[in-house]
């Protein structure tokens, strides 16, 4: 899944930055100067960070021993990172649609995409912080916290409050 997703998410940006040039400079969403070397470096440490989380949930931890507690029980971490993809992959388009069009649906889509994002990843960090199975070694636990909290960081602080706010300055 996130083989697929995540070429879906560089996929989307692709074909937004390749297809729309015209839109670029907006996309940056009134992020200027200094600021977008930040933004710049925050995706860098983010796409590092959920790197990091993949490889210890692929190579190192025993999936099913997350979330076992959960509504979906181990279900709950495949949900949620497919949540992630999908509004992560879901956000450019519809913000190309909304400076293409100025239709004020597609604003809506993008700000909802971006939040789905984060609260997505909000509650994947939250599962693997607190989560009550023993049988997870702690260092594989604080790795995949410490990831989570990096892309959700970015995601909800820069993506989903600071460019939705500084977008239409």
């Amino acid at each position: 899944m996130n083989l697929i997703g995540g070429a879906a998410v560089l996929g989307s940006y692709a074909f937004g930055l390749g297809y729309f040039p015209e839109y670029r400079n907006e996309l940056w969403g009134g992020i200027y100067g200094i600021w977008r070397n930040v933004l710049v470096t925050s995706m860098l440490l983010s796409g590092a960070a959920y790197l990091t989380f993949c490889y210890f949930i692929i190579f190192r931890a025993d999936i099913d021993a997350y979330g076992i507690h959960f509504i979906l029980g181990p279900q709950t971490i495949t949900l949620l990172t497919a949540l992630f993809l999908l509004s992560a992959t879901l956000w450019m388009p519809s913000a190309i649609l909304y400076m293409h069009t100025e239709n004020n649906i597609w604003w809506i889509f993008t700000v909802g995409a971006l939040w789905i994002t984060a609260l997505s990843l909000l509650s994947l960090t939250g599962m693997y912080a607190f989560s009550a199975n023993g049988s997870i070694p702690v260092f594989d636990r604080i790795i995949c916290t410490v990831s989570l909290s990096i892309i959700t960081l970015h995601c909800l602080v820069i993506d989903a409050i600071i460019w939705v706010w500084a977008f239409h300055k």
